[in-house]
């Protein structure tokens, strides 16, 4: 089991490094030369990667919060790994943001140029707030301290918090079809459900954790997954139903990511009828296997929150009344033997996108690791207090037997 942490540990040194390859190759060519994003296709693999770390991050943070409420007592280690993985994994969201603003300089933009109107703006407080009560919360878990579930409440709380955020920063562009619905906000939050049990189900088969306790985690990421494939039928259907241009460009969309659509539902039914199948049995390599099938399935999703949006029309005409045929945007490309305006625009990541993509990754497993170890720092000793109660009763003995 030593190794095997171990060797995990390596693997996060080296994506952290080829990671920071990646984004210096995008700081000194600077985006629009080292990605495949226009400005039409707006938000790429970065942005993919921070939807998908801070939805692990939260998950991680809820499933710690329900083991705390909910759990036995044979689960609380899980809870303590799971809070150390929710802000390790939110942290690492930030790093993400901090690769897709182009510039270093931008970050002072973020903060002097604060827009409270602005949705973007709510999701950064509502990280800062949710890193700060996680921090908090590691340690009073670390200390054993009487508040601890007081604080794994408030960081469970700012959890819930953040994925609503998060789903009404997409659900709110109205010039995106794909994201206008209100079921976004809701299954924002399905989702970091299924990708923090599922996160947290993957450690558990690989530490050997209780049989039961991978029941529970399996059982609980089932649910999850129930819950967000029925959400998300629903918003197809609806789309489907409403029968106008802007749901036919929605579609349309769709259908040229179907691949990319469809494993983004069949993987996590897929894990659903596995954990559902496995039952109380809690059986490790049932659990591995479906928990990788769910993670795949989810990295899908965040995908799918991008081509469908970017590749269906925005804009389209208004003639009597009436909403007729697309109209066409500049691609920000102005070159002889490029496209300068079109409806659509086909996004693949570059290279150092995808490098730049493994930087998040490299830091949430490198920031678990180093999170947890200094929990273990500021864990009180064991038997401190009742050593220094035997002490004294020794002393107290021996003056006795001198009188």
């Amino acid at each position: 089991m030593v190794k095997s942490t171990r060797f995990i540990g390596y693997i996060g040194i080296v994506l952290l490094v080829v990671g920071l390859a990646g984004w210096a190759m995008q700081l000194a060519g600077g985006l629009f030369t080292t990605t495949g994003m226009t400005d039409i296709f707006l938000w790429g693999l970065v942005i993919a990667m921070f939807a998908f770390m801070v939805g692990f991050g939260a998950g991680a943070q809820l499933v710690a919060s329900a083991i705390y409420l909910f759990g036995k007592d044979e689960l609380k280690p899980l809870a303590r790994t799971a809070a150390a993985v929710g802000l390790a994994c939110v942290a690492a969201a930030g790093v993400a943001i901090l690769a897709d603003l182009g510039a270093i300089r931008n970050i002072l933009a973020m903060i002097v140029g604060l827009n409270l109107r602005s949705p973007l703006a709510w999701d950064m407080l509502a990280l800062t707030a949710f890193i700060v009560v996680s921090v908090v919360q590691l340690v009073m878990i670390a200390r054993d301290a009487r508040s601890t579930k007081v604080w794994v409440i408030l960081a469970g709380l700012c959890a819930v918090v953040l994925q609503i955020v998060e789903g009404l920063l997409f659900s709110m562009q109205s010039a995106h079809a794909w994201w206008a619905t209100p079921i976004m906000p809701i299954d924002f939050l399905v989702v970091a459900f299924v990708s923090g049990s599922a996160l947290m189900l993957l450690i558990a088969c690989v530490k050997g954790a209780p049989q039961t306790a991978v029941a529970w985690l399996g059982r609980l990421c089932a649910w999850a997954i129930a819950v967000h494939l029925v959400l998300a039928l629903c918003d197809l259907g609806l789309v489907a139903l409403e029968n106008s241009p802007v749901s036919g460009g929605v579609l349309a969309a769709i259908g040229t990511q179907l691949p990319l659509y469809l494993c983004e539902l069949l993987l996590p039914a897929a894990a659903m009828v596995i954990l559902f199948a496995m039952g109380r049995s809690g059986k490790a390599s049932w659990g591995l296997w479906a928990s990788i099938l769910a993670i795949i399935g989810i990295f899908c999703h965040r995908l799918m929150l991008l081509y469908p949006a970017y590749n269906a029309p925005s804009l389209y005409l208004q003639l009597g009344g009436a909403t007729t045929g697309p109209y066409p945007v500049s691609t920000g490309r102005y070159l002889d033997w490029d496209q300068t305006f079109a409806l659509a625009t086909n996004y693949v990541p570059a290279f150092p996108e995808w490098l730049a993509a493994l930087l998040p990754i490299g830091v949430a497993i490198i920031g678990t690791f180093v999170l947890l170890w200094l929990m273990g720092k500021m864990a009180p000793a064991k038997g401190g207090m009742a050593a220094d109660a035997g002490a004294a009763e020794g002393a107290r003995g021996s003056e006795a037997a001198e009188s």
